[in-house]
C-alpha cells in the first residue's frame, strides 16, 4: 500500500476536498484593522517624541537650578547666622576687659554653639582660639584645614565658606562646612569667629522632597562626591567619574543636560544627567534613568499600541467568526495528536468536515490504531525479554550459591536487602534496576574458582584467600562482553572495595567507589554476619547493624550505613531466617 495514498472508506467514492483553510482572513482582516492605526501612531510618536524629550531635559534641569537656588540660600542663611554671633561678641569686647577670658569663664561659646553647629571656635588675632562644640565630633585633620582656610579669609574681611569636607563614616555620606566671619570692623579683624555645620542639615531638606527615582548628588569644585540623595546604591557602583568629566570640562560654571551612558553592575545604563552649579563652584547633578525620563513616550507608545490591538481584536473576532468552521476540526486534530505523542495509544479524532480536515483525521485515526498494535507487540516482548533476562539472572545466581553449601540463597538475600536500602536512599528507577542486578550478579566471578576453595569448611590460607579475592575480576570480565550490562559491571566489581582504600581489586577509596558497590558492600557484609559460616556462627540482627557502624568510614559509607539502620528501624528488612523460609 503506498503510503502516499490518502486512506478511503470501503464503497467510498474519492473526491477533491471541498473548501480550504482560511487562515488568510484573520491576516488581511487583521492587517486592514491595524495598518491605519499604525501609520497614523507612527507620524504621531515621530511629531512629539522630541518635544516630550525636550519637556523632560527642562523640567530637570529646573531641579537642579532649584537645588542650587535653595543651596546658596542656606548657605546664605548659615553665614548670617555666624554674622549675629560675631556681633555678639563684637559688642562683648566693647565692653571692655580681657574678652578672651569673659568667653572662657562664663562658657559663652557653648551657648552660641545652639543646635545648628558643630563646633564654634573664636580666633583671637596673636591669640589662642576659644570653641564650644558637640559632643561626639573631634574636628579631622582635613576640617581643620578647611577652617585655617576660612579664618585666613576672614582676617582680609571676606566671610568665605571652605568646600565641603566629606568625614569617614560607616557606609554614610556625610560632610561638614566651615563659614567663618571677622568679629568687629577692624581691619585686620581682632578676631574671627567660625561656624562648622553639618551639611546633611542643609542637603536633606532640599532634595528629600524630591521623587525618589531622581539620583541627586553634589560635587566640590575638584570633582569629589561630598553629598548625594542615592537610595539604590548606584554611585557605588557605577563609573559616575565620566560625569565628573563633564562638569570639569564645562569649567564648573554652568548649567547643562546630556545623555549619558553609565556602568551599573557592569551593565550599561542610559541617562539622562543635568546640573547647575552654586556661588561657591559646587556641581549639583540630578540623574534619571532614561527609560524612567522618558516614561511619558513610552506611555504614549503604549495608548497606541492599545488602540492598535483593540482594532486588531475586532478584526481577529470578525476573523474567528468566518474561520471558525475551519479551526474547531483542527483544534481536535491537534489536541488527538498531542494526546497520542502523550502516550495515549487508544486516542482517535472525531471531525465531522468533509474537507481534507476531514481526510486527515480519517488517516491519523488508521495511523494510530497500527501504531497501537504494534507498541502493544513491542510491550508484550519487552516484558517476555525481562521476564526471560531475570529469570536468568537468577538461575545464575542461584548456580553460584549451590557450588558453595554455606552461601546457599545468599544472592537472593543480599539482592532483598539491596533494593530495599537504594529505595531507602531515594534512587531513582533506573539506579535500582542496575543495584538490582549487580546484587545479584555479584558473586558471578565464583564460578572461576575452584570447588576446593569455595566448599573448603575452615578458614582460607593466605595463598587461597589470593584466589578467592580474583572472584570479582573475573567477573567484570565475563560480563564485559555485554554490551547491556556495562552500565552494572562497576556495582559488582567493586563490592569489596573499602572506604579507607583498603579493599580490592583497585583499592579505591571514599567517593570513587560507585554507589551501587557501596550498597552491594553493604548488604553483602550484613549478609555474611547474620548467617552461619565455617569461621562465624551468625550475629544477631542489632549486633549486626551495630558491627556496621563500628566499621562506618572504614570499610563501609557512613550514609549508606545509616540508611540501612533506618530501614531495620522502620521494620522493612525480614530476619535472614524468614527470607530462608520463603525460599524453601
Amino acid at each position: 500500500m503506498n503510503a502516499n495514498a490518502p486512506a478511503t472508506r470501503p464503497g467510498a467514492t474519492q473526491r477533491p476536498p471541498r473548501g480550504k483553510i482560511v487562515y488568510w482572513f484573520l491576516l488581511v482582516l487583521g492587517a486592514m484593522g491595524l495598518l491605519p492605526l499604525g501609520l497614523s501612531a507612527y507620524k504621531l510618536i515621530g511629531t512629539n517624541r522630541e518635544a516630550l524629550v525636550t519637556s523632560q531635559q527642562e523640567v530637570q534641569l529646573q531641579i537642579a537650578a532649584s537645588v542650587v537656588r535653595q543651596l546658596d540660600a542656606s548657605i546664605d542663611g548659615i553665614r548670617a547666622q555666624v554674622s549675629r554671633l560675631a556681633e555678639t561678641i563684637a559688642a562683648l569686647s566693647k565692653g571692655g576687659g580681657d574678652l578672651s577670658r569673659t568667653l572662657a569663664d562664663r562658657r559663652l561659646m557653648d551657648r552660641l554653639l545652639g543646635p545648628d553647629f558643630l563646633l564654634v571656635r573664636y580666633t583671637p588675632r596673636g591669640g589662642a582660639p576659644l570653641e564650644g562644640r558637640q559632643a561626639g565630633f573631634p574636628p579631622s585633620p582635613d576640617v581643620e584645614a578647611a577652617i585655617r582656610a576660612t579664618v585666613k579669609g576672614a582676617q582680609e574681611g571676606e566671610a568665605p565658606v571652605s568646600d565641603p569636607v566629606p568625614l569617614r563614616a560607616k557606609g554614610v555620606l556625610r560632610s561638614v562646612l566651615a563659614i567663618s566671619v571677622p568679629v568687629g570692623t577692624d581691619r585686620p579683624a581682632a578676631g574671627v569667629l567660625t561656624g562648622v555645620v553639618d551639611f546633611t542639615t542643609l542637603w536633606d531638606p532640599v532634595v528629600g522632597g524630591r521623587r525618589a527615582a531622581y539620583l541627586i548628588y553634589a560635587l566640590d569644585r575638584l570633582g569629589n562626591l561630598f553629598a548625594a540623595q542615592d537610595d539604590d546604591g548606584i554611585l557605588a557602583h557605577s563609573d559616575y567619574q565620566r560625569v565628573v568629566e563633564e562638569f570639569r570640562k564645562a569649567g564648573g560654571y554652568s548649567a547643562l543636560t546630556s545623555e549619558i551612558v553609565l556602568t551599573v553592575n557592569r551593565h550599561p545604563v542610559e541617562y539622562i544627567a543635568s546640573f547647575d552649579t552654586t556661588r561657591q563652584g559646587w556641581g549639583v547633578f540630578v540623574q534619571l534613568e532614561k527609560k524612567q525620563a522618558y516614561a511619558s513616550v513610552s506611555q504614549m507608545i503604549q495608548t497606541t499600541a492599545l488602540w492598535a490591538g483593540v482594532a486588531m481584536a475586532l478584526a481577529l473576532v470578525l476573523a474567528y467568526l468566518l474561520a471558525n468552521t475551519i479551526t474547531r476540526p483542527i483544534k481536535a486534530l491537534a489536541a488527538g495528536t498531542e494526546a497520542f505523542a502523550r502516550g495515549e495509544f487508544d486516542q482517535r479524532v472525531q471531525v465531522g468536515s468533509r474537507n481534507e480536515l476531514g481526510a486527515l483525521a480519517e488517516t491519523f485515526n488508521t495511523m494510530a490504531k497500527q501504531i497501537q498494535d504494534y507498541i502493544q507487540r513491542v510491550r508484550a516482548a519487552a516484558q517476555l525479554n525481562n521476564e526471560l533476562f531475570m529469570g536468568t539472572i537468577k538461575a545464575l545466581a542461584e548456580a553460584i550459591d549451590e557450588k558453595d553449601p554455606y552461601t546457599r540463597g545468599h544472592s537472593e538475600r543480599v539482592n532483598h536487602y539491596a533494593i530495599i536500602l537504594a529505595k531507602q536512599m531515594g534512587l531513582s528507577t533506573e539506579e535500582i534496576r542496575r543495584v538490582h542486578i549487580a546484587s545479584l550478579f555479584h558473586d558471578i566471578g565464583k564460578i572461576g574458582i575452584e570447588d576446593k576453595i569455595l566448599r573448603k569448611p575452615a578458614a582460607l590460607t593466605d595463598e587461597e584467600y589470593t584466589v578467592m579475592k580474583q572472584h570479582p575480576e573475573k567477573g567484570a570480565q565475563m560480563l564485559s562482553q555485554i554490551k547491556a550490562m556495562k552500565d552494572i559491571i562497576p556495582g559488582m566489581r567493586f563490592h569489596h572495595e573499602r572506604w579507607d582504600g583498603t579493599g580490592y581489586p583497585l583499592r579505591l577509596r571514599g567517593e570513587q567507589i560507585p554507589l551501587a558497590a557501596r550498597i552491594v558492600s553493604v548488604a553483602d557484609a550484613f549478609d555474611a554476619m547474620t548467617t552461619n559460616r565455617p569461621y562465624q556462627r551468625a550475629m544477631s540482627f542489632d549486633k549486626a547493624i551495630a558491627r556496621l557502624h563500628e566499621l562506618s568510614d572504614r570499610a563501609f559509607d557512613r550514609k549508606v550505613v545509616a540508611a540501612f539502620a533506618e530501614a531495620f528501624r522502620q521494620g522493612v528488612f525480614k530476619e535472614p531466617q524468614a527470607l530462608v523460609a520463603e525460599e524453601q
